[in-house]
């Protein structure tokens, strides 16, 4: 199975990312990467400013590949909706498949992502902070 910007094949299939938010939600900004091989950019988006995106914006060593590719600076979460303190809502969009998907702060450092799809296939995920 392939492996897909650091999050394995199980994301393919729908599972993806979260945990308690326990930093201000002005700390998800800002570059995270999975490992050494993939970086993403955390930004606030939408016409209000509240949303999340996240997008890739490096791939390097083995996650650089031609499957992979096309995402390079495309939003695979665009616009989650807030959903408390530090926490975010939406969609998480890989190959054609989707995976709800809660994004939250674990702390300043670390962003933590859960998917589900089908509500019984869920993956958790860390980000660590790079900047």
């Amino acid at each position: 199975m392939r492996q897909i910007l650091g999050f394995g094949a199980a994301l393919v299939l729908g599972a993806a990312m979260t945990a308690p938010a326990l930093a201000e939600a002005g700390s998800v900004t800002g570059t995270w990467v999975v490992g050494k091989d993939s970086a993403y950019a955390g930004s606030f988006c939408g016409n209000d400013g509240k949303a999340f995106c996240l997008t890739v914006t490096r791939l390097s060593g083995g996650m650089d590949t031609p499957d992979n590719r096309p995402y390079l600076g495309v939003n695979i979460i665009d616009k989650a909706k807030p959903a408390g303190n530090g926490r975010w809502k939406g969609k998480l969009n890989l190959f054609g498949q989707s995976a709800d998907t809660t994004v939250s702060l674990k702390n300043e450092n670390t962003l933590l992502l859960h998917g589900c799809v089908y509500v019984v296939i869920c993956k958790d995920l860390e980000l660590a902070r790079a900047d």
